[in-house]
């Protein structure tokens, strides 16, 4: 009699263990899946049931730098550019150096006639300095010794001097074979606006913008310097030149917008025989 009670409840635990063995495992929570990570990560080897998943693992957020957020491939930095040159920043760089022009016109007639009568030997380093090739070759340089130095700063620098002398010396191309005006010394038909003049002033305020003004007073008088070389060697009328600083100085603001603590408004006053150009530095609040 206990045999066959015995017998008949061994039968009855083995049929109720069936259904709870044919069972799938309950999903293991995350903590459980998290404990399993610290114990491989320990060593230890662990058997995980096939439906459970460990958490991903996060990657580490790099911190943002400029060089990350404004770095990019220069050429599609300067498709944009061109968009952007029409601006109403744009409208108010050439609004103030069109009067400065028109205040320079009576200096062409006398470029014309004697050239300024300044000597051309103490302005041939400024034909040389406002070539393309040789502001354009002098971004290229700052960019790679910035990136090679690991300075994100300088190299930003040089970006954005290629980027100001691709802007500018295409638009005043484009000018100069549009409006064809003679130059003094009748060479050709390719004096408005000045091309060394643009890329004097395009490198200059760059600096300006990015190293402020005490940088930018020289690299303003060093393209002024070109302005005159160009003058003093009969190559540009004054108007050329003034006309050529503008787009210089557009298109360099042009490429660092945001750039820089500081703004400046261009004014012209009158003198005996012509005008000045002043620039006023308008602090940011």
């Amino acid at each position: 009699m206990h045999v066959l009670r015995f017998t008949t409840c061994a039968l009855l635990f083995c049929a109720l263990s069936v259904p709870a063995l044919a069972q799938e495992p309950l999903p293991v929570e995350n903590p459980d899946g998290a404990a399993a990570a610290t114990a491989a990560a320990d060593g230890q080897v662990v058997q995980l049931p096939p439906n459970v998943q460990l958490p991903p693992v996060p990657r580490p957020q790099m911190p943002a730098t400029s060089a990350t957020i404004e770095s990019g491939n220069v050429f599609k930095l300067v498709a944009g550019d061109f968009k952007n040159f029409f601006s109403k920043d744009t409208a108010v760089v050439f609004s103030y150096v069109s009067l400065a022009a028109i205040a320079a016109a009576p200096w062409d007639r006398q470029g014309v006639n004697n050239g300024f009568n300044i000597p051309t030997s103490a302005f041939q380093s400024g034909n040389l300095i406002g070539q393309f090739a040789f502001q354009l070759s002098a971004g290229a340089a700052t960019f790679a010794i910035g990136k090679t130095a690991g300075n994100n700063k300088a190299a930003m620098v040089g970006r954005d001097i290629i980027r100001a002398q691709i802007l500018s010396q295409s638009l005043v191309q484009v000018v100069k074979h549009t409006v064809q005006r003679p130059r003094p010394d009748a060479s050709n038909n390719a004096s408005f606006p000045s091309g060394h003049s643009a890329t004097g002033f395009a490198t200059a305020t760059v600096l300006q913008r990015h190293y402020g003004w005490k940088v930018g007073v020289p690299a303003y008088a060093l393209g002024g310097y070109v302005a005159l070389a160009r003058m003093a060697w009969n190559r540009h009328h004054a108007t050329d030149v003034v006309m050529g600083a503008a787009f210089g100085i557009a298109s360099a603001r042009t490429v660092t917008m945001g750039v820089g603590g500081a703004k400046f408004n261009v004014g012209v006053q009158p003198q005996v025989g012509g005008a000045s150009v002043n620039f006023t530095m308008l602090n940011k609040k």
